[in-house]
């Protein structure tokens, strides 16, 4: 869809994708050109952003073959993830979701990908795919009551 009318006014009319990757890449060609590659900023959090099942680094990808981009320091999601886990568990070592279709019993502490990791990352749906192969039982543990749950 492509705006036709004033921002918030919610008129839109229907384009064709093609339409669409000419007018993103007339507009980045036009902001690189005046502003330069600092003007051009790869949102992060958008739950695609290097996950470590769909490892979607495509934008950062194209932006760089651009001459690069404006990015962030750090990151306000996984350090948490990064710095907690060595003293929670012993260290960030890990199975990929995909190895639940080797298990028997899976048991999640605090952690329903259902409900928190619905982002983009795929974990919910490798899950899913590894359980029908397994038909691993599995207890999600979580102190918050979640009416979401892909594990029963």
């Amino acid at each position: 869809m492509k705006r036709v009318g004033k921002r918030g006014e919610g008129k839109f009319e229907r384009i064709t994708w093609e339409e669409a990757y000419d007018l993103i890449s007339k507009k980045l060609k036009e902001i690189l050109e005046k502003y330069g590659n600092r003007a051009v900023h790869v949102l992060y959090g958008t739950g695609v952003d290097g996950g470590n099942i769909t490892n979607s680094n495509v934008p950062y990808r194209l932006m760089n073959s651009c001459g690069g981009f404006l990015s962030r320091y750090g990151s306000y999601s996984t350090a948490q993830i990064s710095n907690a886990l060595p003293y929670t568990y012993g260290s960030t070592d890990a199975n990929s979701p995909d190895d639940i279709a080797n298990s028997k019993l899976v048991v999640m502490f605090g952690n329903n990908p259902a409900e928190t990791r619905m982002s983009g990352g795929g974990v919910t749906y490798y899950v899913q795919k590894a359980r029908e192969i397994s038909n691993v039982k599995m207890i999600v543990i979580d102190p918050r009551y979640c009416m979401v749950s892909l594990w029963t």
